[in-house]
């Protein structure tokens, strides 16, 4: 609110440019707007990608809002060092699995339980899963685990079977075993919430399988580990039955306006839920004569709540849709990136594809109780045709900064670590959800 002060003085001092001296050989005319229409409407995304993830969601609660929610993952898991090999005689010890949180959502009171089992079909590593994609698995589980949640986080060590660890061991043995013989041999893990659950965890992407085995006669143990890992197809299944709330009419062809739901909009990035905002006045600035410039533009979204199940998001960017809701992106080959088309800061341009390397998102007011874009740019791109005015959504996220560095030999996707990871309910006012302030010049 500082800068927009500042800008207003600005403003102000430059109403008189003869006063100091230097009258311009053109005109210039400086206009003040705060009344350019934003409408808002719940919209359900058409692509929600959970894949490759820094975090696995598995649990299940019952939101008043968003209805009965069920987390459930799936992933491949990755050897050690790439490839697991032993020399000589070995004898095993015991295989653990390790698990650690530190992501809750819903009803957090009751103890919870959650099953893990083997999957029983390949996954494609070239495929992006979604919150609907399942894989199948064997009916009995490996191992099942109970966890008393803690705001503070925790992790759990419970004792996998003899059988599979000796098996993992067996693979060592001659020549080996790479990550591709490894993945047809074990083609990964199930996480799955118990029936009576309330709870939502989320896990680090780091699911560990701990091997223990010792050599010979030898009395210590070396430990070989196998675990999940955004580097490899490891996603979450985020179903939702939204009978009876206000959402129930939601779907991909059904957006709802704020009149359909008590003026009120939504979000809920895991399950594709969010708020879609459209600027249909924004071209009424083109009737002034001359050429136009926008000096300052600034968008404030206004919070009203949550839902019961856990805070407001802490973090918020805005990204650009079609159409048909699907976030836009340019695919970069050199890196193997998505470059998701999100509202950008001031460092960045839309001039060229490297520029969407400056994502801005921007943290909750809780004094003001909103979230405020920079949309000069953004604005100034649509005036001149440079970008379609089809809308920006709401995005949650889990990192001030949405870049993902590459990683050596595998495919990663710019921000998706950080996308589609959380349940945090944000619920918007309706008539008042955003208001667009806008400072601009224009030239005869």
């Amino acid at each position: 609110m500082g800068l927009l002060a500042g800008v207003v003085s600005l403003l102000a001092a430059c109403e008189e440019p003869k006063d100091i001296g230097l009258p311009p050989t053109t005109p210039v005319g400086v206009l003040y707007t705060d009344t350019l229409t934003v409408t808002s409407s719940t919209i359900q995304l058409d692509s929600v990608v959970t894949d490759r993830n820094s975090r696995l969601l598995v649990g299940q609660y019952n939101d008043p809002v968003f209805g009965k929610v069920r987390a459930r993952s799936f992933g491949q898991l990755y050897v050690n060092g790439g490839s697991f090999k032993t020399d000589g005689e070995v004898v095993f010890d015991s295989l653990k699995l390790l698990i650690g949180y530190a992501y809750l959502y819903g009803d957090t009171s009751k103890v919870q339980e959650l099953f893990v089992h083997r999957l029983t079909e390949d996954l494609d590593t070239t495929k992006q899963y979604t919150n609907t994609n399942s894989a199948l698995f064997a009916a009995e589980p490996l191992a099942k685990l109970q966890l008393t949640p803690t705001a503070a986080g925790g992790s759990q060590t419970v004792r996998l079977p003899d059988a599979l660890g000796r098996e993992l061991l067996e693979l060592s043995k001659g020549s080996g075993v790479t990550q591709a013989d490894f993945a047809k041999v074990f083609k990964g893990i199930a996480i799955l919430p118990g029936a009576a659950n309330t709870t939502v965890f989320g896990f680090s992407n780091n699911v560990f399988f701990e091997l223990f085995y010792h050599k010979g006669t030898e009395t210590t143990s070396t430990e070989k580990d196998f675990y999940t890992t955004a580097g490899l197809p490891s996603w979450s299944q985020v179903t939702s039955d939204r009978t009876g709330t206000k959402l129930a009419g939601l779907s991909l062809t059904k957006p709802l306006p704020t009149s359909a739901t008590g003026g009120e909009a939504y979000v809920q990035a895991a399950t594709g839920v969010t708020t879609k905002l459209t600027f249909p006045t924004v071209v009424n600035l083109r009737r002034e004569k001359g050429r136009i410039a926008i000096n300052r533009a600034e968008l404030n979204v206004q919070v009203k709540g949550s839902s019961p199940g856990g805070p407001i998001s802490p973090l918020m960017t805005m990204a650009e849709v079609n159409a048909d809701n699907r976030i836009q992106y340019t695919y970069e080959s050199s890196t193997k990136k998505r470059l998701f088309h999100f509202l950008q800061t001031q460092i960045g341009t839309f001039q060229t594809v490297n520029q969407w390397y400056f994502p801005q998102v921007t943290g909750y007011s809780s004094r003001l109780k909103n979230y405020t874009f920079d949309v000069t740019t953004y604005l100034q791109a649509l005036l001149v045709d440079f970008r379609p005015n089809t809308g920006l959504v709401l995005v949650p996220a889990s990192n001030s900064s949405l870049v993902q560095t590459a990683t050596t030999g595998l495919t990663t996707y710019q921000a998706q670590a950080y996308m589609n990871n959380q349940l945090n309910g944000n619920i918007l006012n309706g008539p008042m959800t955003a208001k667009l302030v806008v400072f601009y010049t224009y030239t005869p």
